[in-house]
């Protein structure tokens, strides 16, 4: 299991009350609206929780990240592979949040003399839709007693980016002013690359990328805590989130964010989120009060990697020796510089077993998909058991929903008057803009009037 598990006693049974909770919410209030779930601190079920977390909170977090699954365009076939299905202002991540501006991350591991010839005719393979900055709307900061800014994280749904998470050699985090911080190379090359030396007129995605977005993100934030922290004198509250590779984002991001604002409440949900950095990358999010919570699935893959190396694997043989948990605790507190650690925090662990819908087979991939670990949080009331397979197998047979069901139907194609199929252009709201931003106050005050929900059903993800 990965990590650091001081919860590993009591997390099955946690998950057991969550679902407990759950159950007896749903037959007391089964009238209610279905964007309402029930609440309770999660340290009241599991003593090793020390933040304030709570359920609801955590899967509001968890449904953020997979808007950004479910928007981004990821068919080879269209035109338009690697932006966003929406635009800015289409865009509706749910739960009382709107969408200010995107995020784009450059993916630079092809020889450039290659991506001309395999991309030509896409609208840009090295600029990616990473995923967006969110601001809870007024109702949703009045009930909350805070402004809270969600930064969410796309996870790995392209070749490419895979490619980029198995560049595990680590590197200088150079960020933080601690120069003995160190990441992993594809993580570190998703957050800070541009490819302005690469920009072409003949390619419309290529501008996207001629900022990184560690600076997008960090221009952004200064943007809104400018209108809501400054301007407003309002409470606010920046919240980091993703699954996978969007929650390694995600934590580089909030380090980030801690050290150019110092007082500011800094915080990071993750889901099945693999290893970041080094221990003075860990030690810089504890200096920095950064508030984590790591959400993981008990045999999800993902969380063990990197894996080489890694603290953990070093320390390994010293727990079979007397007094061995002790001596693992040191391993990991004097690890060496190369070697990488979990962010310290709250961890919340989940297990299939709780579930009576899921398999209780070993599937790696199953286990990391983010359609499993907000089943779990929600304990199967409110969001429907058939997005579990949407992209995975996990549900029982007896449950009669067909494995990886999602899909686009005719693979986006449309037939015209005269019988002939084509691939339809966007709408031009829809078109990719770069730099494109909400305006405060005008727009986002009309967006927050909106108060529409996000619809749960849209297009798959990957891990």
């Amino acid at each position: 299991m990965a990590g650091d598990y001081g919860l590993r006693s009591t997390a099955l049974a946690t998950v057991g009350h969550l679902h407990h909770h759950a159950c007896n919410f749903a037959n007391a209030k089964a009238q209610t609206s279905a964007h309402v779930v029930a609440d309770f601190p999660l340290h009241d079920t599991l003593p090793g929780i020390r933040g304030s977390w709570t359920r609801a909170e955590v899967l509001r977090y968890g449904e953020l990240a997979m808007a950004a699954y479910e928007e981004f365009d990821g068919d080879k076939w269209s035109p338009y592979y690697g932006s966003c299905r929406r635009g800015l202002r289409r865009m509706v991540p749910g739960h009382g949040y709107v969408a200010t501006a995107f995020i784009y991350a450059t993916v630079d591991v092809l020889p450039e003399w290659v991506e001309p010839i395999i991309n030509a005719e896409k609208w840009d393979d090295s600029a990616h839709w990473i995923g967006y900055v969110a601001v809870a709307g007024d109702a949703e900061a009045r009930r909350a007693g805070v402004r809270d800014v969600a930064v969410v994280w796309r996870g790995t749904s392209s070749r490419v980016e895979w490619a980029m998470d198995v560049m595990t050699s680590i590197v200088p985090f150079a960020s933080g002013g601690d120069k003995k911080a160190k990441v992993a190379k594809g993580f570190h090359g998703l957050y800070t690359d541009n490819n302005e030396k690469k920009l072409d007129k003949d390619r419309p995605g290529s501008e996207f990328g001629r900022v990184s977005a560690q600076e997008q993100v960090a221009g952004e934030l200064r943007r809104l805590l400018d209108y809501f922290r400054d301007e407003r004198d309002e409470e606010v509250r920046v919240t980091f989130t993703g699954h996978s590779l969007g929650g390694a984002l995600a934590l580089l991001a909030a380090r980030d964010a801690a050290a150019a604002y110092p007082g500011l409440q800094v915080r990071a949900v993750t889901f099945g989120g693999p290893r970041v950095g080094n221990r003075a990358f860990r030690d810089g999010l504890v200096d920095g009060d950064v508030a984590v919570l790591r959400v993981v699935v008990a045999g999800d893959p993902v969380p063990w990697l990197p894996c080489l190396p890694a603290a953990n694997l070093v320390a390994l043989p010293l727990t079979l020796l007397p007094l061995g948990k002790h001596v693992h605790w040191l391993a990991r507190r004097w690890a060496p510089s190369w070697a990488y650690l979990h962010a310290a925090g709250d961890e919340l662990v989940l297990h299939v077993a709780a579930s009576e819908h899921l398999k209780q087979d070993y599937d790696l991939q199953g286990r990391h998909s983010l359609d499993v670990y907000l089943h779990l949080l929600d304990g199967g009331k409110r969001r429907d058991v058939a997005l579990v397979n949407r992209s995975s197998s996990m549900l029982i047979e007896e449950v009669g929903i067909p494995a990886r069901w999602q899909q686009a139907a005719n693979k986006g194609l449309e037939m015209d008057a005269q019988g002939h199929w084509f691939m339809p252009k966007r709408d031009e709201d829809d078109e990719p803009k770069a730099n494109d931003k909400l305006k405060l106050p005008e727009e986002l005050l009309h967006r927050h009037r909106l108060g529409r929900d996000m619809p749960e059903t849209a297009c798959p993800h990957a891990g």
